[in-house]
């Protein structure tokens, strides 16, 4: 039985007052897939609709100490041909054999997966492991690889993040974003910040929800 808790905060009346309209945060979903298995959802929110989203960088999203414990799932055309799975999301797929629902991917905003996905991986990404494997390189991004396929939206899908349930606790996402106000203009604008469930916060699988969250916005 699958169960999912959303998990997330708003700003503070202080924060939103100086804000301008473009990046908010970033915040997870919590979903308990069963047989010990559970995945967490990664979004970049952002307060106009009307922004484009061009690529995360300088990420680090971890649910363990990154070398031994911990470490993500995945079930794609990857694993099944090189022993360990892609985090392209155009290597995922619901067929005989691969659930998507099970598989660990990265996307720059999409809404499917599969070969119409057009995510791509920085060189931070494909330098430390070509984009294979349990663990995301430090440091590392993805983008846009098709931008004429504008992604917009003011929830900006990032990444399906599959693990044990037992690592959900352990689970911390930073990172800076790029986008720009519309798809007519040529300014980029970054921003940056963080989202982890802390050890409490675990219980979102049985209908508690618990959030920090730290946000940094720059032009």
């Amino acid at each position: 039985m699958k169960r999912k808790a959303l998990v997330a905060v708003g700003v503070t009346a202080c924060l939103a007052a100086t804000a301008s309209a473009d990046f908010v945060d970033f915040t997870g979903e919590v979903t308990d897939l069963g047989s010990g298995v559970s995945a967490i959802d990664m979004y970049a929110n952002f307060s106009d609709a009307g922004n484009v989203f061009l690529n995360i960088y300088n990420s680090n999203v971890v649910n363990g100490d990154g070398i031994a414990n911990g470490g993500f799932l995945h079930l794609d055309f990857g694993t099944l041909s090189e022993g360990e799975g892609s985090w392209l999301p155009s290597q995922s797929a619901d067929v005989a054999g691969l659930n998507s629902l099970f598989d660990s991917y990265v996307t720059a905003g999409y809404s499917s997966i599969g070969a119409g996905n057009s995510t791509a991986l920085d060189p931070n990404f494909l330098n430390n492991g070509n984009g294979l494997g349990a663990y995301i390189p430090e440091n590392a991004g993805w983008y846009n690889g098709n931008p004429d396929n504008v992604q917009s939206g003011d929830k900006i899908h990032l990444g399906h993040f599959v693990m044990a349930t037992s690592d959900v606790g352990f689970f911390n996402f930073s990172a800076s974003t790029g986008w720009k106000a519309d798809a007519t203009t040529s300014q980029v604008q970054f921003g940056s910040g963080s989202w982890t469930v802390p050890a409490p916060g675990a219980l979102a699988l049985l209908g508690l929800g618990g959030l920090a969250t730290r946000r940094r916005r720059t032009n």
